[in-house]
């Protein structure tokens, strides 16, 4: 495939007008996290354990459906069955516990996320099979025709389990390995129109120790697992760190106990994001991401609000008679 300048005019003259855009908002302001994805494109996100990385993701996710009414499809083993991704995405959704405990959701609440996250995500489990890149995406693709919906959002969490199947040309070294397998990611989200996002882990990392506490250091984008190769390859790269809670940083602040650091490390499209590091903080109650002003105290959450099903500029508000029919009906056809 090959372009000459007036193939892309049109494109050309909305740069020439416009500059350059900035892709679709993901909940939180653009001061507080200048981050927006594109269609058509990707993101890597790199982490140490027990960061946040799921968690996370979930939250981006939940925003774009909220916002935009994307659909997503997730492949997250590691979270555990298919029932507890679902439940965990209520819980991010509503804002409450899904499990039965003391600070449950009621079952009105239970009934609009349900019907939320059943019409916004698809769950891939890899129980029967070994499932690698390219049988994920083909899956993909049986997903959105199945469903009848558009798939705007594929997640791979973590790459690691994924099954890795090399080529001769690979000659058994796992950049070129990775180099190739990335390169058809991206491709997929070119082909596709869809914006993929892939979860991996950092190599290992030695610890360190201050003051008895002992933690992972913030890592580079070249301590992604497998090397350089996520970085020259990838389109959008995060990389998060939760930082020891206890200890301060460089200006002596008190890193708060439920830290997020998050650092936008490459940028492409130019103009949906800027490169810098941004610090949010996971409310443990609400399962949900906020940023706080250290000076007034306030917590500024994503736009979705507490309960995104009551804001209307958001998304619609959901009708219960409706609900309750879509899970109490039993005529043998149930939610995909």
């Amino acid at each position: 495939m090959y372009y000459k300048l007036e193939d892309v005019k049109e494109e050309l003259d909305t740069l020439k007008n416009k500059g350059l855009q900035k892709g679709f908002d993901v909940g939180f302001n653009w001061n507080n996290l200048p981050y927006t994805i594109k269609l058509g494109s990707t993101t890597y996100i790199g982490a140490p354990p027990a960061t946040g990385k799921t968690e996370f993701q979930k939250e981006i996710l939940i925003n774009l459906s909220c916002l935009h009414g994307w659909n997503h499809v997730v492949y997250t083993p590691e979270t555990g069955s298919p029932a507890e991704v679902f439940s965990e995405l209520c819980s991010a959704y509503i804002g409450k516990p899904y499990n039965k405990s003391s600070y449950q959701m009621s079952q009105t609440e239970m009934l609009q996320a349900e019907y939320f996250v059943n019409e916004h995500f698809t769950i891939i489990d890899s129980l029967d099979e070994e499932i690698d890149i390219i049988r994920f995406y083909d899956l993909v693709d049986e997903i959105e025709q199945a469903r009848g919906k558009t798939i705007h959002t594929t997640t791979v969490d973590p790459w690691n389990e994924l099954n890795e199947i090399y080529l001769p040309s690979d000659l058994g070294r796992e950049d070129k390995f990775i180099s190739r397998a990335l390169g058809f990611v991206r491709k997929n989200a070119r082909k596709k129109n869809r914006h993929n996002f892939i979860i991996t882990h950092v190599r290992d990392q030695a610890m360190l120790s201050e003051n008895g506490i002992s933690y992972y250091p913030f890592p580079h984008a070249r301590e992604i697992a497998g090397g350089q190769t996520w970085f020259k390859k990838g389109m959008t790269v995060l990389l998060l760190w939760r930082p020891p809670f206890g200890l301060t940083d460089n200006n002596s602040r008190p890193y708060g106990e439920n830290e997020l650091h998050v650092r936008i490390a490459k940028v492409k499209p130019k103009g949906t994001s800027e490169r810098g590091t941004y610090i949010m903080s996971l409310d443990t109650q609400k399962y949900q991401y906020y940023f706080l002003d250290e000076i007034s105290g306030e917590k500024t959450f994503s736009l979705r609000g507490e309960h995104n099903f009551n804001k209307k500029e958001f998304i619609k508000p959901l009708d219960i008679s409706k609900i309750k029919s879509t899970f109490e009906e039993d005529n043998g056809d149930a939610p995909f």
